[in-house]
């Protein structure tokens, strides 16, 4: 997520915002806010369970965590891409999101 808060502004001057959602308690979830200096928002408290279901994130039975994911929506609320991390690489970067927002905005 540090990638991300660096890159605000760049975000911001796309007219993009940023979510970030955590499976984690609100005590927890606020201490990573903290630590990361993050000043978008972070929701707590996900089902990984329904989050997996209704999304199709890797939720890891065995241990009850779920695997990253993440989504690039467009100004509808529709998924242009969509990453979903099976371990501890493939991680949808915040340069890659940049990218496709500024190539999208060329085609307008």
């Amino acid at each position: 997520m540090a990638d991300y808060q660096q890159s605000l502004d760049q975000f911001s001057a796309h007219d993009a915002r940023l979510l970030a959602l955590s499976v984690d308690s609100r005590e927890d979830t606020r201490t990573l806010v903290d630590e990361q200096a993050l000043s978008f928002p972070v929701g707590w408290g996900v089902d990984a369970r329904e989050f997996s279901r209704h999304t199709g994130a890797f939720y890891h039975r065995e241990k009850g965590f779920l695997h990253a994911t993440g989504f690039l929506l467009d100004s509808d609320r529709q998924v242009l891409v969509a990453v979903y991390s099976s371990g501890p690489i493939g991680r949808l970067a915040a340069a890659d999101c940049l990218g496709l927002i500024g190539h999208l905005a060329k085609q307008q």
